[in-house]
């Protein structure tokens, strides 16, 4: 604040920077459109998530209202392999797969940050290090 005496402290988070950055890179889609497609063509999708913990929803999508895809064949190729699968699953995504456009992951669960509990664990599981360590 101008004139108060109080400097203006910035906390930087050079992994969630980054984090955000490739998040930002994945498409979104609403979970709605997803569950009508998959009325529509039951047979055509499967859930593929890697079981770590009970779900929420086991007969429904994920809680939350968006729903991802990822935004690169090299992602998508990562996520295609079995490490990539644990490794999503492991960080709580639920992921579907629909056998001509591929996977589709959500987060069951709400009301804490995402970033710190599914975002950052799945950017360290890929193997990126596109931020800067001190």
């Amino acid at each position: 604040m101008k004139g108060s005496g109080k400097s203006m402290r910035v906390t930087l988070n050079p992994i969630k920077d980054a984090t955000e950055k490739w998040v930002a890179s994945f498409s979104s889609i609403p979970r709605e459109m997803i569950r009508r497609l998959m009325k529509y063509e039951p047979d055509e999708w499967n859930e593929v998530t890697v079981s770590q913990k009970e779900l929420y929803n086991a007969d429904e999508l994920p809680i939350w209202g968006t729903m991802w895809s990822m935004g690169n064949s090299l992602d998508e190729s990562w996520l295609n392999s079995k490490t990539g699968l644990n490794a999503i699953s492991k960080c709580g995504f639920r992921i579907f797969e629909h056998k001509d456009f591929g996977y589709f992951f959500g987060i069951d669960g709400a009301g804490y940050d995402f970033y710190e509990e599914h975002w950052i664990p799945l950017y360290k599981a890929r193997g990126l290090r596109w931020h800067e360590t001190a």
